[in-house]
């Protein structure tokens, strides 16, 4: 019989065995071994007695910074309030919800620390800071300990906004099945779809219309809509799953710019691709100031441009300051665009009600190569009468301007 595992020594064992040296050598690696472990045990015992020896002198603040639930523990037992602050002004529930320490909210909540506790600063929940933080957990506990769900933030933020605005889908469904209020605006009139849409939350979205959130809500001030932002920011899917769940795209916000509009501002080409497929108007809507073109060349998105031009967009086309598209790209010196816009037969000689030109802004504002393109398309440099009123006036400061506009003679002469 034998142990499992541990078989009888055969007869080639037995003889290595009984050789001295293969003895001497197993002999040593063993005391070796053993020596290394006393050494490491001598070491643990010492640093055990050291530590023994310490005086722990964290606050409880500092001890619940680091997470340390036995020192917080020992402190509360010592008689330290559990609802103190930090320096900062923080509860020491929000701190550990802040940073995903469960156990040591578990430990506060035990103690009775205050459920809804802000702190000095008076701004966030418990139960915000774990939302905005994505710990499922700790807003389970929180909500256990019955928490306000509907408190709002200094700025008006509800755990359901923070929540939607980081993408937390479970988190959001906890919140919604607790009661929350889907509709609560925060102080810049965002709702929590509207969060979810400007952050670009697909899910959250769905989750949000699913319990019966507004699409078309706008908000208060700047009548922003959840597609409108969703445009904005250049969230392609979302722009795409809001657009399928009936959202209204020719929605205008307190800027008078449609989802278009707001997709032109910063170039986002398949956004607005998307838009326009979907029936956008791809010209000045009634009552704005701009069109998508104008936008799209003030911001020298040339990709974007073609795209307009392409769909329909009309080239001469002014915004609320007398400005055609080309003025726009030549006053912020966009020369890409410039010469876009020249070849698909823009107006080189249009003007203001003022009697500027696109060469005029090219010249107010340094831009010589914009300058170039135009002359060399036929602007005619010497019918620019207010340019030269411009320039006896003009601040020594600004010589950029002459030397932008001395430099125009001489490419017109040459």
């Amino acid at each position: 019989m034998h142990t499992e595992g541990i078989g009888k020594l055969s007869t080639a064992d037995g003889k290595a065995f009984a050789d001295p040296e293969v003895l001497r050598r197993l002999t040593s690696s063993v005391s070796c071994a053993l020596d290394e472990a006393a050494a490491a045990l001598t070491r643990m015992r010492a640093e055990n007695s050291h530590n023994a020896g310490q005086v722990d002198t964290r606050s409880l603040a500092e001890a619940c910074s680091d997470g340390d639930v036995n020192a917080v523990r020992k402190l509360l037992d010592e008689g330290r309030s559990v609802n103190e602050h930090t320096e900062e002004g923080e509860s020491l529930l929000c701190l550990a919800c802040s940073a995903g320490y469960y156990e040591l909210a578990q430990v506060l909540l035990a103690m009775h620390a205050n459920v809804e506790d802000r702190g000095n600063k008076g701004d966030i929940t418990p139960l915000m800071a774990a939302s905005s933080g994505g710990y499922l957990d700790i807003v389970k506990l929180l909500l256990l300990h019955d928490a306000d769900v509907n408190s709002q933030s200094a700025t008006g933020n509800t755990a359901l906004t923070y929540a939607c605005a980081g993408g937390f889908v479970d988190i959001v469904k906890v919140l919604l099945n607790e009661g929350a209020n889907i509709e609560d605006h925060n102080e810049n009139g965002h709702t929590p779809l509207m969060e979810a849409a400007s952050a670009g939350h697909v899910e959250v979205a769905r989750v949000l219309l699913d319990h019966g959130a507004g699409i078309n809500t706008h908000s208060n001030e700047f009548k922003e809509s959840a597609l409108t932002l969703a445009c904005y920011k250049g969230h392609l899917d979302m722009v795409r799953f809001l657009l399928d769940a009936g959202a209204d795209q020719e929605h205008k916000t307190d800027e008078m710019h449609t989802a278009l509009m707001e997709a032109c501002m910063d170039g986002h080409v398949e956004v607005a691709r998307l838009l326009l497929d979907s029936g956008a108007q791809v010209n000045m809507p009634a009552d704005s100031f701009e069109s998508p073109l104008t936008l799209a060349a003030c911001g020298g998105h040339v990709e974007l441009a073609a795209l307009l031009i392409e769909r329909g967009a009309n080239l001469e086309e002014v915004n609320d300051e007398g400005y055609t598209p080309l003025m726009e790209a030549a006053r912020e010196g966009h020369e890409e665009m410039v010469a876009l816009l020249l070849a698909q037969g823009a107006n080189v000689h249009a003007t203001t009600a003022t009697g500027d030109t696109a060469l005029t802004y090219a010249c107010e504002n340094g831009h010589t190569d914009v300058a170039d393109v135009l002359l060399q398309a036929g602007a005619d440099l010497d019918k620019q009468e207010d340019m030269k009123t411009i320039l006896e006036g003009i601040d020594p400061a600004k010589h950029q301007v002459r030397v932008a506009f001395d430099a125009c003679k001489l490419l017109h002469k040459e």
